[in-house]
């Protein structure tokens, strides 16, 4: 999969999505008429585009889920198709030793066993032996045909799931792509009304001082979380869709390009960690005992130590499992204890 985005610390938001409503209209504003209406322009397809990927974000994840459950079942089918080969390897053995075996006793031998009897309870004995004999290969032979069928079922399963997975797999590119590309070119509006928007971002320079500059955004007030953990990316409800190896998923999703800014969502000491699934990782343990997680970074910033709400701590990347799709994996713990994260992030993003 080839995505568009480039692979750089990229801004948050539109510049002109940070300026008051009013700002353009006010006087002494130094935009033209002409500008003012390039940038309101530009405001409606920042909103359109935020909402085509939350509705591009909410089908990859379906089709995610898919994948997943898709993957599973096709190692199950596979497991199954090997523990049905081995037996019915065995039983093809065990028919193949009988039939040798009748080969070898041949029809004669059959008829001294019976005439050679001495009494009518040893032919009656030896009857039954024969008979036995008669129904294990017919058993036999019965379980093999049962068995090479139920293989036969399983192999057509295992190219049905391989199809869907396939199938599936494409949609869900077609569908990162489509959601990658949106949120280019919310990034490529900002850089292309920068020069335009110069004056203003000068006049609004002491709104961005009192705020952090660069390396933070405002917190917030009133809410469980106090910052965006990582805003202009998008993200949908998956908490406990499914995941490899058996596993639920525990936070939420927020799928943005490499690079993207990444805020402590809370105050507190901020750590570092790695792991083979979440890659490049950080917590950060809040005073009153709540825990916010981030992973998949692509890196840390300077941030050390005791950071407030909104601090910049990392960068969107796609470390550990997230291969090929940059995202921040974003859990929180009030308490310690995990819970859905999305209703809270959604508050705050």
């Amino acid at each position: 999969m080839r995505l568009t985005v480039r692979k750089r610390h990229l801004k948050i938001v539109l510049a002109l999505a940070l300026l008051p409503a009013g700002f353009l209209t006010t006087p002494g504003a130094l935009a033209g008429p002409d500008t003012e209406d390039q940038l309101q322009a530009a405001r409606r397809r920042l909103a359109q585009l935020e909402s085509e990927a939350s509705a591009a974000t909410a089908r990859y994840e379906e089709l995610h889920a898919k994948l997943i459950t898709t993957r599973e079942d096709i190692a199950a089918t596979r497991e199954a198709m090997g523990r049905a080969e081995r037996r019915l390897s065995g039983l093809a053995g065990q028919l193949a030793e009988r039939a040798r075996a009748a080969y070898q006793l041949g029809t004669s031998s059959t008829l001294e066993l019976l005439l050679t009897a001495e009494s009518l309870t040893e032919l009656s004995d030896r009857l039954v032996y024969l008979d036995e004999l008669s129904e294990q290969d017919a058993s036999l032979a019965s379980r093999v045909d049962v068995l090479a069928e139920e293989l036969r079922r399983q192999r057509a399963d295992l190219a049905r799931l391989e199809a869907e997975y396939a199938k599936a797999e494409a949609a869900a590119e077609r569908e990162l792509d489509v959601l990658y590309a949106k949120l280019d070119e919310a990034r490529a509006l900002e850089e292309k009304y920068e020069d335009e928007l110069a004056a203003e971002r000068a006049a609004a320079a002491p709104v961005a001082a009192a705020s952090g500059g660069s390396g933070s955004i405002p917190a917030v007030r009133g809410q469980a979380l106090q910052a965006c953990p990582a805003p202009g990316t998008s993200f949908s409800d998956t908490y406990g869709a499914p995941r490899s190896g058996g596993r639920s998923h525990q936070g939420v999703d927020m799928l943005g390009p490499y690079g993207t800014p990444v805020y402590a969502a809370q105050s507190g000491s901020v750590t570092h960690s790695s792991s083979s699934l979440g890659g490049i990782q950080a917590y950060v343990y809040g005073p009153n005992g709540d825990v916010t997680f981030y992973a998949h970074l692509q890196g840390y910033s300077d941030a050390s130590g005791q950071v407030s709400a909104g601090t910049l701590i990392g960068y969107i990347g796609d470390t550990g499992n997230a291969a090929g799709t940059p995202h921040l994996h974003f859990e929180y713990h009030p308490g310690g204890v995990v819970t859905n994260p999305t209703p809270y992030v959604a508050a705050v993003c």
